[in-house]
């Protein structure tokens, strides 16, 4: 049995599945919302039978490697080991014997050397000492510089690489890791005179570095973070998540803020559930990973967000993944860091009365444009019309439109109306999520659907009952007509039908279509026999019908055949009347 058998066969996808995604029984299978696509009717499948799931509005699915390569947004070598671990299988071959992953293994490496030295340089080393002091005056504690492995990178141009290259780590390594520059007179270090904020992802892996200068006054960039690399996606990294992570999951929110020390020193004063995008604004991938701990998301950031552009678009993706997003009101309008060390108390008030997205976008414009006059109206109207616009649930989006024409004084048939203008062909009105378009007929289609019945029904019998019926050769749909020929090649072998021992048998490019078939949501079908023997009877017939005409549109071009064609019409209006 190979590793990937041996993992499977440990564990069970719907109990699996089942601690992230709440399934309901339906028939034979589990079904549940998708948590790969945004969707207000259930049409996620998991299969305690195949072990595998499919989702048949935005097509993923596959085994249990599968659901966590997309669930965790890591790769099939990451997917094993994390699997591996979570059942006890000891890999007989290591995935990471791939070049990609002993690349990333290795820069995880030099990255956590490096995260020690600078540490080392913090805490033990007279070169650190400024550093020491600028983070005291910051008021971030010593248990805190251990907590989140703050540091110090040495003021020279190649003490860090030099230390590193000592380790047994080449030039070309550092380079890729993102911690050397290459110039005119060779490569020199990318992080110098600078407190070191260590990154790493949700699973603790140290992914790279921001580094901050000690003086403002210093003609450089405030912050320079390590460039993107194999194992660093700025957009996929939330600072903090690896030591906050479960106080999100017991609050059940998290609260995002802007820059490191904001992070620091919330969590200093006992808000735990914290966690920072670096002055950046929330990506896909933020989303996704706090997807995975609460469904509940408050900014409390620095800037205004409701002029800010990219936060909008960050606020579009949250909503299309249905967060709840709130925005917190900070005392004296100063950023987290500041307002916690000032009064900590007042800022865990404000978390608390935190007040819907939409709600502060209202509030926000108000507060900028004179809702009294014809040119405020004008304003607030064109600020807040293609915000709403983006709102994906129709009732939350009903309620705001409401609530704008309310702010305006103006009719909300009117509000419509411009919302309407605004949005038209200008970029503004995002566009829903669609389904993958599937290249077949609905024909074949319905050739997928009387399959899905023939195999979670009583299949022998139906599959008798179809060939009788229906010439296994008349099949459109490529996939389903080899799948039917070996359901017919091994019913005549076997007296039990096991699908997964069907499913075995199967050459593997057709196990996919086998999976969307078998795990097709007809579970009200199966628990009323009379029911589905009613579905039986008019799936069949409406796919005998579908063969017949296109039989006839097939003969209408060929005059030679009129007796044929007069069966074929005759067989046609027959099916009609029993419809």
């Amino acid at each position: 049995m190979s590793d990937t058998d041996e993992i499977k066969s440990r564990i069970n996808i719907v109990d699996f599945i089942g601690k992230r995604v709440t399934l309901k029984k339906t028939g034979r299978n589990y079904k549940g919302l998708c948590p790969f696509h945004n969707e207000k009717t259930p049409s996620f499948i998991v299969s305690p039978e195949r072990q595998t799931f499919h989702c048949f509005g935005c097509g993923k699915g596959g085994d249990i490697l599968a659901f966590v390569m997309d669930y965790d947004h890591v790769d099939f070598v990451e997917a094993l080991e994390e699997m591996a671990e979570i059942t006890g299988v000891k890999l007989t071959r290591r995935a990471g014997d791939t070049p990609e992953a002993k690349l990333k293994q290795k820069i995880y490496e030099v990255n956590h050397l490096a995260s020690e030295y600078y540490q080392y340089i913090l805490t033990k080393h007279k070169l650190g000492e400024k550093a020491r002091d600028y983070l005291k005056h910051r008021g971030v504690s010593d248990k805190s510089i251990k907590t989140f492995a703050l540091g110090y990178s040495p003021n020279s141009w190649d003490a860090a690489s030099s230390y590193l290259k000592k380790k047994g780590y080449d030039e070309k390594l550092l380079e890729t890791a993102g911690f050397t520059i290459r110039g005119n007179r060779g490569f020199y270090d990318r992080f110098r005179g600078r407190v070191m904020f260590t990154l790493k992802d949700h699973r603790g892996n140290v992914v790279g570095f921001s580094g901050r200068v000690l003086e403002s006054t210093v003609k450089e960039a405030k912050y320079i973070n390590t460039s993107e690399t194999p194992v660093y996606i700025k957009g996929n990294v939330l600072y903090g998540l690896d030591v906050t992570k479960s106080a999100i999951q017991k609050e059940n929110e998290a609260i995002v803020m802007e820059g490191e020390l904001d992070c620091i020193s919330s969590f200093q004063a006992g808000i735990g559930n914290v966690v920072a995008i670096k002055g950046s604004a929330l990506t896909e991938g933020h989303v996704n990973l706090i997807r995975r701990y609460t469904e509940k998301l408050l900014f409390a950031l620095d800037s205004d967000m409701a002029g800010d552009a990219a936060a909008r678009r960050g606020i579009e993706i949250a909503d299309r993944a249905g967060l709840d997003m709130r925005v917190v009101t900070l005392p004296s309008g100063k950023d987290p860091d500041d307002a916690v060390r000032e009064n900590a108390a007042a800022v865990k008030k404000a978390i608390k009365n935190a007040i819907p997205i939409y709600d502060y976008f209202i509030a926000s414009a108000v507060k900028r444009f004179d809702a009294a006059t014809a040119f405020g109206k004008k304003k607030i109207s064109e600020e807040l019309l293609p915000i709403v616009a983006k709102i994906e649930n129709p009732i939350v989006q009903g309620h705001y439109l409401k609530k704008v024409a309310g702010t305006l004084d103006a009719s909300e048939e009117a509000v419509v109306e411009s919302m309407r203008r605004l949005t038209k062909g200008d970029g503004f009105g995002i566009k829903k999520a669609e389904k993958p378009e599937e290249a077949t007929t609905r024909s074949q289609k319905l050739e997928t659907y009387v399959l899905a019945l023939a195999l979670q029904g009583k299949t022998a019998e139906l599959f008798e009952e179809l060939s009788e019926r229906i010439a296994l050769s008349d099949v459109a749909n490529p996939a389903v007509q080899k799948i039917l020929e070996q359901l017919q090649s091994f019913l005549d072998a076997n007296n039990v039908f096991l699908i997964k021992d069907f499913a075995d048998a199967l050459p593997v490019e057709l196990v996919s279509t086998l999976d969307e078939a078998f795990l097709w949501d007809i579970g009200d079908q199966l628990t009323d026999e009379e029911l589905f023997a009613r579905e039986w009877v008019s799936a069949l017939r409406e796919l005998e019908r579908a063969v017949v005409k296109r039989k006839i549109q097939v003969l209408t071009r060929d005059p030679d055949h009129t007796d044929q064609l007069r069966a074929l019409t005759d067989r046609l209006k027959a099916l009609e009347k029993e419809g």
